[in-house]
């Protein structure tokens, strides 16, 4: 990884700043303490670019590139919680944890670039910009209100609906039937809280029966309505 004072100039970092939901309307002077006090970080496909448990300095804003964010689980695997792309930042709620700490792993996920965002020029622009708490607090509600939703689905729910919920809202992502995991198998095993040998036979079993096409982290979903009234009799209304 380079960490190098900005090169970028107070215009371009201003642009950058609010092509992000939580900045977007602005003013440049009201966001002037981040845009003189960001540094420009470079990574590549693997770094780690802070370590759970560290102390919190500074929040990622990608320019290009991918952040993902994860835990291992005591019997050491993978656990992905997010992946992070372009515009977005990454540990924003862990701005405003009291332990000042990352609460997971950032790794970069492909090479890239960051705005590193200080910590103290965050609250500054939230303390003297209310529409920014408005716009946090709706943001972290809503996680809460999903994280619940997510909670009461894994334990509620079979491995089966579990993996086609996975996959229809990879779908909905994606855009597109013909999809491209973003995590290996063994990670997705351990988001959906199954075992990966449960996992690999729910694949093999769908792709005997035409539900899905399988060609490494390449799945064509073939029966679309299938996977939808598995996970129907779960929908939530709101």
């Amino acid at each position: 990884m380079t960490f190098v004072k900005n090169g970028l100039s107070e215009q371009t970092i201003y642009q950058v700043l609010i092509s992000t939901k939580l900045f977007e309307g602005l003013s440049s002077s009201a966001l002037r303490p981040i845009i003189i006090s960001c540094t420009h970080l470079a990574f590549s496909e693997g770094d780690i670019i802070s370590h759970e448990g560290t102390t919190l300095n500074a929040c990622p804003l990608i320019l290009d590139g991918e952040i993902e964010v994860l835990r291992n689980t005591y019997l050491g695997d993978e656990k992905i919680f997010g992946i992070f792309s372009r515009h977005e930042l990454v540990a924003i709620a862990a701005v405003f944890m009291p332990h000042n700490r990352y609460p997971m792993t950032l790794r970069a996920k492909t090479h890239g670039s960051a705005l590193l965002l200080d910590k103290r020029s965050i609250l500054q622009v939230c303390e003297e910009n209310p529409i920014v708490m408005k716009r946090l607090l709706i943001r972290f509600s809503s996680k809460l209100y999903e994280h619940v939703n997510h909670i009461d689905w894994l334990t509620s729910s079979s491995a089966e609906q579990r993996l086609a919920a996975y996959l229809l809202s990879l779908q909905r992502e994606q855009r597109t039937i013909e999809l491209v995991l973003p995590i290996t198998r063994g990670q997705l095993a351990t988001k959906l809280g199954i075992r990966y040998e449960t996992l690999s036979r729910l694949l093999s079993n769908w792709r005997h029966k035409q539900i899905i096409d399988l060609n490494g982290y390449h799945i064509k979903l073939k029966q679309i309505t299938y996977l939808d009234q598995l996970v129907s009799s779960a929908k939530r209304s709101f």
